[in-house]
């Protein structure tokens, strides 16, 4: 009866510790990747939107993005074209008491005149209206996409970015440094797969540091948004660590931020990897519960 008893609490005790460990690994694994993998798609896109903007406005005429060029001036490459027609109004008169805030178009499907030099292919319309001179803190530039498609080098896979709006606030400028700083809200975000076959979401409330010598900006603040598996995510790019991106990658150069899903611990995702700082590479990691994962940026 004693050597039952024996056999049956070492059975009890075998199941009880074979069931505690497989309740441990349960919590310690963490496969969720796809929250990074689609954060990355939004942020890379939609980065390019201000700089571009800015960087055209700077080479049109009657804009006033740029202190030392007159509206008279002619530049080499005037890419914005003021929008006239059937209920749409507007002018260059800034200080006349009946201006009416401008609005541009874009084009950027076989642009002559590319805004954003990265090699990557795109298609579709911006338009532009503007709420004072870039160049005036406290100014305003209202930006929606029309038909916006960007792929890295296949024309069969260019996936779809929308919004509501992208609203962009001059925060300050620097005209000896040519530094200018803009407080960016994308408001209803949505990237669409190539055949239609997932949707992610995505806001945010950024601020942008944007070299107007070089085109590379910095970007720090939070957003948020919704992978393509429906799966809710929140984000923050501390400012000690902002994300680069330069004007001629496609890529997020470096940066690090704290990405935390829905359901699963925080992840901190590094662009700082690959051939190096700086460098222009698809190739970045992300870290948690104390294992690093690579992945590829697109």
């Amino acid at each position: 009866m004693r050597s039952i008893k024996l056999v049956f609490s070492v059975a009890a005790l075998t199941l009880l510790t074979l069931t505690s460990c497989h309740k441990k690994e349960t919590v310690e694994i963490d496969n969720e990747t796809q929250s990074v993998v689609d954060n990355a798609v939004a942020e890379q896109e939609f980065m390019s939107m201000v700089p571009a903007v800015n960087s055209v406005a700077i080479k049109t005429k009657g804009t006033g993005a740029d202190a030392n060029r007159s509206a008279g001036t002619s530049a080499l490459c005037d890419s914005l074209q003021i929008v006239k027609g059937p209920g749409v109004l507007g002018d260059t008169l800034w200080t006349s008491p009946t201006h009416v805030p401008p609005t541009y178009s874009l084009n950027l499907t076989n642009a002559a005149c590319s805004p954003i030099p990265d090699s990557k292919l795109r298609e579709g319309v911006l338009f532009i209206t503007f709420y004072g001179r870039v160049k005036t803190n406290g100014s305003r530039m209202k930006i929606v996409m029309q038909n916006y498609k960007a792929a890295n080098t296949d024309p069969n896979k260019k996936i779809s970015y929308q919004c509501d709006s992208i609203v962009v606030k001059t925060v300050s400028n620097n005209p000896t440094t040519d530094i200018r700083i803009f407080n960016v809200k994308i408001y209803n975000g949505k990237c669409v797969g190539p055949t239609n076959n997932w949707t992610t979401l995505y806001s945010t409330d950024r601020t942008i540091t944007h070299n107007m010598n070089t085109d590379d900006i910095s970007i720090y603040g939070t957003s948020n948004g919704t992978n393509r598996n429906n799966r809710k995510f929140t984000v923050e790019v501390p400012q000690a660590t902002p994300l680069v991106k330069k004007s001629s990658c496609q890529f997020i150069s470096s940066g690090i931020l704290n990405l935390t899903p829905e359901g699963f611990k925080t992840r901190t995702v590094d662009y700082t990897s690959g051939t190096g700082v700086g460098s222009c590479d698809d190739e970045a990691t992300f870290s948690v519960n104390g294992n690093t994962i690579a992945f590829k940026l697109k």
